[in-house]
């Protein structure tokens, strides 16, 4: 692009601009944290695989200091939902497993779940034609995810 009534003054621009709007509502979070390739990083979700006769033993632990406990009659409450996304590479196909994990821990359990974690263990078996397994945590009381994505290979051999 060229400056009319400029000598040797050029106007350099990009000939269109992306735009993307953040998600407003927890579904639009949830969808975007399924299919972006970055895992989503508000809680430190960390994993670890043992094999097994039926499928991939998955060993979760969420950052007990990430999480929005509340306390209420001298217990710690939160709800943790746990999602096992089986994804293809193509990003045409996701299976959606979940579950729910209720804390009431007493102040002693919080105390020790501190440093370690809170811990939780899921067995997936991949179904054909599928790449990597997300696993997604929401923190229901703070609205907060997290996320660790593993590849097939990883929970065929269990490693």
């Amino acid at each position: 692009m060229k400056i009319v009534d400029q000598k040797g003054v050029f106007l350099r621009g990009r000939t269109g601009y992306l735009y993307s709007r953040e998600p407003t509502t927890l579904k639009e979070r949830f969808q975007q944290a399924i299919w972006l390739p970055a895992d989503a990083s508000e809680l430190t979700v960390t994993a670890v695989i043992d094999g097994t006769q039926t499928g991939a033993d998955v060993k979760i632990t969420v950052a007990t200091s990430d999480l929005g406990l509340q306390q209420q009659a001298g217990r710690w409450l939160d709800k943790l939902d746990f999602f096992f996304i089986q994804r293809d590479d193509a990003g045409l196909q996701a299976v959606v497993d979940g579950q729910t994990l209720g804390l009431r821990l007493t102040p002693a359990t919080y105390q020790s779940m501190l440093p370690a974690g809170v811990p939780f263990e899921h067995v997936v078996t991949l179904k054909p034609g599928m790449a990597s397994l997300r696993v997604l945590v929401v923190d229901e009381n703070s609205g907060r995810m997290g996320s660790v994505t593993i590849p097939a290979p990883a929970l065929g051999s269990g490693q």
